[in-house]
């Protein structure tokens, strides 16, 4: 992205797991372009602006909003950047399409491309085959290089019920092409590991589980727990957006696919959900939380009543089928680092942070 000035960048949720993590990244990188810039933070409360400026001086820029709802303020932000990298909720349409019109506003000052990162999640691919609302072949699995992402995530929206993070992601890529706005999504599946930013450490998915089975004292897995899902540990994501960014600053983008083309996956494993079930069960056993390893196996009703998700979001969360290959991020350069090992820690790991924080 040549220009007499440096692109400017705004980060989203550097209060959360991802942003928090991704932030540290770009903070860190040695990449010179990353070292001459200053990473605008959109954020929520005076108090975490000051501990942001605390930790990282002037590399951040905190810039205050009300929340989420705060349009006119996430439009005015945006329109002072070139790349927007957003990972907050991605359930809120609303205000992702506000930093798209921001963007647009700076490209039509600037005259430049501008760029919008946003984070998404392969819940929007899960099927639902407990439910039967929608059954996908055991054996499907999605090739960001070979498959039509975005025709099959609007096929879903027509002929199924509306899925909020579905609708927001077609939404950034719909808005940005009508408004000339670069859009890429990376799509996540579980993130596991413990998150690198000064906030929010822990994911959602697996917490979940844990806080639902040491409430209830009794593990349990939705149905038989057949259905596979991808894992990827969130400093090899943050890795994956700072390859990106660095991309747009030091190439202008090149090679990276946008639009309706820019939808890539993120993962670097598999897992089943017994397995999930199970290795939290063991673990919440050797503390001394469970009375033993047994897992249960339970309804979607059940689960919801366990859990704090509705049964929609119960089965998709952790009773889906949502297999994907990362083709487009592996071309691209990224190399994942952590796996197997990794993933089998995170077990022990997160019962035990979970315990610590409270139940």
């Amino acid at each position: 992205m040549a220009s007499s000035e440096s692109p400017k960048i705004l980060l989203t949720g550097a209060t959360g797991y991802i942003g928090g993590t991704v932030l540290t990244y770009l903070l860190n990188s040695s990449s010179p372009a990353l070292k001459a810039t200053t990473i605008s933070c959109l954020v929520r409360g005076a108090d975490r602006a000051t501990k942001l400026t605390a930790a990282y001086g002037s590399r951040v820029n905190p810039i205050l909003y009300k929340d989420l709802d705060d349009i006119d303020a996430t439009v005015a932000a945006a329109s002072q950047h070139d790349i927007v990298v957003s990972t907050t909720n991605g359930f809120h349409a609303a205000s992702a399409q506000a930093l798209i019109r921001g963007l647009a506003q700076r490209r039509a000052k600037t005259g430049r491309d501008v760029w919008m990162i946003h984070t998404s999640g392969t819940s929007n691919l899960g099927d639902r085959p407990i439910s039967k609302k929608w059954v996908e072949p055991e054996r499907r699995e999605f090739d960001d290089a070979k498959d039509d992402i975005y025709g099959y995530e609007k096929e879903r929206e027509e002929k199924e019920r509306p899925y909020a993070q579905r609708t927001t992601e077609l939404g950034v890529v719909d808005t940005g092409l009508e408004l000339g706005v670069k859009t890429l999504v990376i799509m996540s599946p579980t993130i596991f590991g413990f998150g690198t930013g000064l906030f929010n450490k822990l994911s959602i998915q697996l917490p979940t589980l844990v806080r639902a089975f040491l409430r209830n004292k009794r593990a349990v897995v939705l149905d038989d727990g057949k259905r596979m899902w991808d894992h990827v540990h969130v400093e090899d994501l943050a890795e994956l957006y700072l390859l990106i960014v660095k991309r747009i600053l030091e190439q202008g983008g090149e090679g990276l696919p946008t639009g309706k083309k820019g939808i890539i996956f993120s993962s670097n494993g598999r897992h089943s959900w017994l397995e999930v079930s199970q290795g939290i069960a063991d673990a919440c056993y050797e503390e001394g939380q469970l009375a033993d390893r047994q897992v249960q196996s339970v309804g979607i009703q059940e689960m919801a009543k366990l859990s704090v998700w509705e049964e929609d979001i119960a089965e998709l969360s952790v009773g889906s089928d949502s297999k994907t290959i990362p083709s487009v991020a592996r071309s691209l350069g990224w190399k994942p680092t952590r796996g197997d090992e990794a993933w089998k820690r995170e077990f022990r790991d997160v019962v035990k942070a979970v315990l610590e924080q409270g139940v």
